[in-house]
């Protein structure tokens, strides 16, 4: 894949914030590096995702990103699993492949209060570390990369609700419960 500078995108980007609404969507950000980047390094952006996929990132700097990410998801599932449980088998996902700083933030977010506490905990640690690969990348598609993960962050941040959380909690709530509880509930809703 060629090393383009993308100088001109790169400076032309708003600068991101941890809790800030973003400046642009994703759409928007892809549109803007359409203008300077070849088909292939839009392949290559446009795959880029929160969500650590099968396959690998011809980008070490992503990959090292998913490789952090990964590491997080399994501990976190593997603390889930245990919780309340006893030991529960999850291999092959022993909690010795999984560096201590993961596992430190884990069972950090674990026990906090509440689950918006927990995520707020879990996406600052997220940012610093997407900080923290991009201060190696001036210019280039590593850094495009990186910043589109950091939009990505922002984007699913803005997307939290709590009114529709709570509907959500309702409607499960309202499944799990006998229609005995279900109407105990509705009344205290009001």
């Amino acid at each position: 894949m060629p090393m383009q500078g993308l100088y001109y995108t790169i400076c032309s980007l708003p600068h991101l914030y941890f809790g800030a609404t973003p400046p642009l969507t994703a759409a928007a950000f892809l549109a803007l590096c359409e203008i300077e980047a070849s088909p292939e390094s839009m392949s290559t952006l446009a795959a880029i995702s929160l969500l650590p996929p099968r396959t690998r990132s011809p980008l070490p700097a992503i990959e090292r990103w998913y490789g952090w990410e990964r590491g997080l998801r399994l501990e976190l599932a593997r603390l889930r699993a245990t919780a309340g449980h006893g030991q529960v088998d999850l291999n092959p996902w022993p909690a010795e492949d999984i560096p201590f700083a993961q596992r430190d933030l884990a069972d950090r977010a674990v026990a906090q209060e509440s689950p918006a506490e927990a995520e707020d905990l879990l996406d600052l640690a997220r940012w610093r570390f997407l900080m923290e690969l991009e201060s190696a990348h001036n210019f280039g598609l590593p850094k495009l990369g990186l910043y589109f993960l950091k939009l990505q962050l922002l984007e699913r941040r803005a997307r939290f609700n709590q009114a529709a959380g709570l509907e959500l909690r309702r409607a499960i709530l309202n499944r799990v419960h006998l229609p005995a509880a279900a109407t105990s509930l509705a009344g205290l809703e009001r």
